[in-house]
């Protein structure tokens, strides 16, 4: 007997190959496009907690040295929260000196530009700067806030990043009067 020499694949073999090789490598493309859609909205929403952390406990700072009748809530666009407060000595008291004038507002609310600034000053219109300092534009994409009618006042904040988390947050305004 002659002795048969194979040498190479035939069509029909290479065509399972290439297609059982496809069919693996479909749930693999997947599953990495899925992890690194993974890591960056983690990314994402990790800046955005981090900026409506530190927006909030500036704000919560500030408001509770609010003077009496001096938060003015702002609706439509930008939204504003504005206050009158006085510095806090170390002891807590508070520095006999001029009112300083806040806001905190968010222009372009919903939108991939939208920036949340705060201005601070001795003048009813302070300048503005985005805050946190590099917080870049749409990161914060809702703020609100709601001040209670009567004593005891509370002030509810509510602000949501671009990638959807929600931080929201009571303030009891002690000493605080309309």
């Amino acid at each position: 007997m002659r002795a048969y020499r194979r040498r190479g694949f035939t069509l029909v073999e290479e065509a399972i190959v290439i297609a059982i090789i496809a069919i693996l490598a479909i749930p693999v493309a997947t599953l990495m496009s899925q992890i690194a859609r993974n890591q960056v909205y983690g990314t994402e929403d990790i800046k955005g907690q981090y900026a409506m952390n530190v927006i909030m406990q500036d704000i919560e700072q500030r408001i509770r040295r609010a003077n009496n009748g001096s938060i003015a809530i702002t609706t439509g666009n930008p939204y504003r929260i504005a206050f009158t407060y006085v510095d806090a000595n170390s002891d807590g008291s508070k520095k006999a000196i001029q009112p300083l004038y806040c806001q905190y507002e968010l222009d372009d609310a919903g939108t991939a530009s939208s920036v949340f600034g705060r201005g601070i000053g001795t003048s009813a219109s302070p300048t503005l700067s985005i805050f946190p300092a590099g917080l870049e534009p749409g990161i914060a994409q809702s703020f609100t806030a709601t001040l209670s009618s009567s004593a005891p006042y509370t002030l509810s904040i509510s602000l949501v990043s671009s990638t959807g988390t929600s931080l929201q947050k009571m303030i009891y305004l002690l000493n605080y009067a309309q």
